[in-house]
């Protein structure tokens, strides 16, 4: 669940400009819209839990966005405004596609399949501290006490996670480490899409993202199965490949765009944030995995810290030196 967490100049555009304006607050299908993608974002971790189950994590990742990029590229054909893009934004899409699908994807499902699903839930809420963290050394704004704060403590909390989920409830040293890598290239990703989801919209932008990444995973999943062979699904574990087909990769990716032109991202923010705990609560109930009591204290620890993180404001960035 990479681009849920955009900081909030990538995203708030639309609706930053219709409060300035005095325009009617949102409607109501714009929180509803919200919710939904917060269950689809939340439960996406015990789907691929349970597509795992039948899939190896490469060829799940392959086929889930070769389905969506289909989906969306149809969308976009119907419904899209048939932009023409040059060969320097394809060129960026598809870097997009490499980074936030392919690289991304694949350390998450390798991740999730070494570990816990809630414990991957958690880990992955750590995605906006990476954000702030590259923000800082790459574009130069400066982050707020109370921002650098939430890092520390966001920290604190992982160090401590990955210390006690390590061995328990299915999870792995390895697998959690996959996953906070994943966590810097859903950043990275945050950061490289600025331009281009300014001048090209939301739906062309998915929909190539998920044809380029799927092309980029081909070859890495033909390798897996060439090393370690290819399982045969079950009915279930196909149904849960399309869950997260057509309800994270299609479904909650259009709930978001749609409540992101009326909801300010910091308000659509208190909405995503729970998605990690939408996530374990899932886990919990379909999966039957259990949290130990340090375990409870130490994802505590990290939400609080993304919570700090989150409220705070960046200070303007300081001028260029040559």
């Amino acid at each position: 669940m990479p681009r849920p967490n955009l900081p909030a100049d990538i995203v708030s555009g639309p609706s930053r400009a219709r409060e300035a304006s005095g325009v009617q607050p949102p409607p109501a299908s714009a929180y509803v819209a919200l919710m939904g993608t917060t269950l689809a974002f939340g439960l996406s971790f015990v789907g691929t839990k349970y597509a795992l189950r039948g899939f190896e994590p490469l060829l799940l990742a392959m086929l889930r966005f070769a389905f969506a990029g289909a989906i969306l590229w149809v969308a976009w054909r119907l419904f899209g405004t048939r932009e023409h893009a040059t060969r320097a934004e394809l060129a960026r899409v598809a870097l997009l596609g490499l980074v936030s699908l392919t690289v991304y994807f694949a350390l998450e499902n390798m991740g999730i399949a070494r570990t816990s699903a809630s414990q991957a839930a958690i880990l992955m809420a750590a995605v906006p501290i990476f954000v702030i963290v590259l923000n800082h050394f790459t574009l130069r704004e400066h982050n707020s006490g109370r921002q650098w704060t939430g890092v520390a403590i966001s920290f604190v909390g992982i160090v401590a996670l990955v210390w006690f989920g390590g061995g328990t409830g299915g999870g792995s040293l390895t697998g959690d480490v996959l996953l906070l890598a994943a966590c810097v290239a859903a950043a990275a990703y945050a950061l490289m899409a600025r331009r281009l989801l300014v001048s090209r919209s939301a739906l062309f932008v998915t929909a190539f993202q998920n044809i380029f990444g799927a092309l980029f995973m081909l070859p890495l999943a033909l390798l897996q199965a060439a090393l370690v062979g290819v399982r045969t699904p079950t009915w279930s574990t196909i149904g849960a490949l399309a869950y997260l087909t057509v309800f994270c990769s299609v479904g909650g990716y259009l709930l978001l765009n749609y409540a992101l032109q009326h909801v300010e991202a910091s308000k659509a923010s208190v909405f995503l944030n729970l998605i990690p705990i939408v996530g374990v609560a899932g886990a919990y109930m379909l999966l039957g995995e259990r949290f130990t009591g340090p375990q409870v204290v130490a994802s505590a620890v990290v939400v609080l810290g993304v919570w700090l993180t989150n409220s705070g404001r960046p200070r303007p960035a300081a001028p260029p030196t040559a």
